[in-house]
């Protein structure tokens, strides 16, 4: 406004100069010649100010904007502390298994239906699947996942591998993979494993178990429980790898498939584990798995025919397994206050 102000005047100035020289008929033509230049002078700075304030006023715009979109960014990184996981699934309950190389941070080692298991602790956070898991009710293509949301919290149990920014609530980024693998639950029947030949090179998806480990049972949930399907009757191929939508390259020829691990009934797509056979050939770039919002792995599986529904069971409760973490506080404060009140009668 100052500035406007001050050419203001300069014009008005400068009009009434060319008012006074006008009246008097007797100027010189080398005079009105110098008052056109400095007219047009006058006139060329006024427009150069004009642009230079609209260009500050523009950039002025433009961080505000941008720190609007630095402010929603940040905003987009607080987990939803409301998000409600699955624990239903008519057929086999499959996962992604991960932690990072920062100090297992998004770690996710069960599955979401790992609440059905006998004894469940519904106040210990390790016990609890925190991804986003997928229903194998028969051949198809699938995605599994972890989320910001995902990984925060189940059932109101914070997970401790969750590292949140104290300083605004979002959550820290998941830097390098150390475990990451694909796990279907309930679905290998144990006589079969898969791994490395004699030769220590050749991957072989079909090897006699020395002993089945696995008990009878109802292998929906349950890990130790025999399940269906040889390895090597199914057909499993990983598609894509996302980091936060973006899609990390892998090497398919070293990608591991099957009942990997002799003690349960999981089928395993190994994509990288520094625990296994992947830690010095895996198929990624570990260093190149990081993100803070999404992690999403979609395959595909054939050969499992009718797949076999369960019946549909109550979590935390079935088989003596402890109540939600807030229906256990809630039912021991009724009983303490029902003894209270007990009490209060025999006084």
């Amino acid at each position: 406004m100052e500035k406007l102000k001050k050419i203001s005047a300069a014009l008005i100035a400068l009009t009434m100069a060319c008012g006074l020289m006008a009246s008097c008929g007797d100027s010189a033509d080398n005079s009105k010649d110098d008052t056109k230049k400095t007219t047009t002078t006058a006139a060329e700075e006024k427009e150069k100010e004009t642009e230079a304030e609209s260009e500050a006023e523009g950039e002025s715009e433009t961080e505000s904007e941008g720190e609007g979109e630095a402010e929603a960014g940040a905003d987009d990184l607080i987990p939803d502390p409301s998000y409600q996981h699955n624990y239903e699934f008519d057929g086999y309950d499959a996962f992604l298994m991960f932690s990072d190389l920062g100090g297992w941070f998004w770690a996710n080692m069960n599955h979401e239906g790992s609440v059905h298991k006998e004894g469940f602790d519904a106040t210990d956070p390790n016990a609890y699947g925190y991804g986003v898991d997928a229903d194998i009710t028969g051949d198809g293509e699938y995605t599994v996942s972890i989320t910001k949301d995902s990984i925060y919290q189940n059932n109101g149990v914070i997970n401790p591998q969750a590292l949140i920014n104290e300083d605004d609530g979002t959550i820290f980024a998941a830097e390098g993979a150390q475990v990451f693998c694909v796990d279907i639950v309930g679905i290998c029947d144990g006589d079969h494993i898969s791994g490395l030949a004699d030769d220590g090179t050749t991957w072989e998806m079909d090897q006699p178990a020395k002993e089945n480990k696995l008990k009878d049972g109802d292998n929906h949930y349950d890990e130790e429980a025999k399940g269906d399907y040889n390895p090597a009757d199914l057909t499993v191929k990983l598609v894509s790898i996302k980091c936060d939508g973006v899609e990390v390259p892998f090497d398919e020829t070293k990608v591991r498939y099957g009942n990997i691990e002799d003690n349960n009934n999981r089928y395993r797509i190994e994509i990288y584990n520094s625990y296994g056979t992947t830690a010095t050939d895996g198929c990624i770039d570990p260093f190149a798995i990081n993100f803070n919002k999404t992690l999403e792995v979609t395959f595909t599986i054939e050969g499992l025919g009718e797949v076999k529904t369960f019946p549909e069971v109550e979590p935390f409760a079935a088989d003596g397994a402890a109540a939600p973490a807030d229906d256990a506080a809630a039912e021991t404060e009724a009983a303490e206050t029902e003894a209270a009140e007990e009490d209060a009668k025999a006084e």
